[in-house]
């Protein structure tokens, strides 16, 4: 009897070794998968602009910034759903516009003076939009037509 109670011994402390060797390899395999998990807050563009903290690159300002603070908000006078940013340079010779689509590309357009008098902002070559500042809200129309309008601030 004796030596049966030591068999069963036995087996059960090594059943109990062998689960402890396993749990440490669960261990170092959830290790190695949190490792792999990207940490929040690291995920930098090329120009090390954190989208995930709201910062984007614009190239008028040669900065990360936050379209919401650096920006105008525009709304699209057709749909809605779609907004514009426009971010002026330090010397407010160029305007950068951040269209809220994602397949948009920025545009960047260039500062000109009126013959009346004022500026409008568009590209010398294309001239299909123009940034403009009208009664004390800023517009963009694209061949005559009005595009987007300044947001009322609330």
């Amino acid at each position: 009897m004796n030596v049966k109670m030591m068999s069963v011994c036995l087996a059960c402390a090594g059943a109990l070794l062998a689960g402890c060797g396993n749990s440490r390899e669960k261990n170092a395999a959830a290790a190695a998968e949190t490792e792999k998990t990207e940490i929040v807050g690291d995920d930098k563009d090329e120009h090390g602009c954190i989208a995930s903290a709201g910062y984007t690159w614009s190239e008028v300002q040669k900065d990360c910034i936050r379209l919401w603070e650096k920006g105008v908000r525009l709304a699209s006078v057709d749909d809605a759903e779609n907004t514009l940013f426009i971010v002026f340079s330090p010397d407010s010779t160029q305007v950068e516009l951040f269209f809220s689509e994602e397949d948009a590309p920025n545009e960047i357009l260039d500062r000109r003076s009126l013959p009346a008098g004022g500026y409008v902002w568009n590209m010398e070559d294309d001239d299909t939009k123009n940034v403009r500042l009208e009664n004390g809200k800023w517009t963009v129309g694209q061949r005559g037509k009005l595009i987007y309008k300044q947001v009322a601030d609330k």
